[in-house]
């Protein structure tokens, strides 16, 4: 093909159609579409990843108040000893987070054959156990007159790790009721030590 030739094909090829050609020019569409949607599959990226990480610590909120309620029902009385090594249970079932940083509390809640439900015994850590006989209300049927319940409550605050879609905190919560397994009612018992209890062990 002599240069002439060619310098004609490639200025045919290329020569200006006015508006109307850009309809015909279909060069970098797959790069400006990329462009408009690439952003859209980045945040959905990340939700997605963020979003299962949310759903870990859930479970793991829900498994250790589960797990909490259980072994408590378990026992016939419970003293400090018991309480320090319910905590040191949680501690393992909230793994990878921190129990330190979560705040749990278990309670008995009792009906003496009145119908009335008042708490009998409420241990918390880093929250407030609730008062000695004070009302305390329960979903209907879960009391047997007379009876008593084992309350689990585990609340936790989610910092998302990566913080590009979910960037505030999220307080993640579980209540489980339980009936004590060998007795009636659950009775607690302490040593009067401060420095002992639900928590970490002193």
């Amino acid at each position: 093909m002599t240069p002439g030739a060619l310098l004609s094909r490639l200025t045919r090829r290329t020569r200006w159609r006015g508006v109307k050609g850009l309809w015909y020019n279909e060069k970098g569409v797959s790069a400006v579409e990329f462009a408009l949607i690439a952003p859209i599959l980045i945040l959905i990226y990340f939700g997605c990843i963020e979003l299962s990480l949310l759903m870990r610590a859930d479970r793991r909120v829900t498994s250790t108040a589960s797990g909490l309620g259980d072994l408590t029902a378990r026992l016939v009385t419970a003293d400090d000893s018991d309480m320090q090594e319910l905590f040191d249970a949680a501690a393992v079932l909230m793994q990878p987070y921190d129990a330190k940083n979560a705040r749990l509390r278990i309670t008995s809640v009792v009906d003496n054959g009145d119908g009335v439900t008042r708490v009998g015994w409420s241990d918390g850590f880093n929250i407030e156990p609730y008062s000695e006989d004070a009302l305390i209300t329960v979903p209907p049927g879960l009391v047997t007159t007379p009876g008593s319940v084992i309350v689990s409550e585990v609340e936790f605050e989610y910092e998302s790790s990566i913080g590009f879609v979910i960037d505030t905190s999220r307080t993640l919560k579980d209540t489980f009721y339980l009936r004590p397994r060998r007795v009636t009612v659950i009775n607690r018992t302490k040593d009067g030590d401060p420095g002992t209890g639900f928590g970490p062990s002193s």
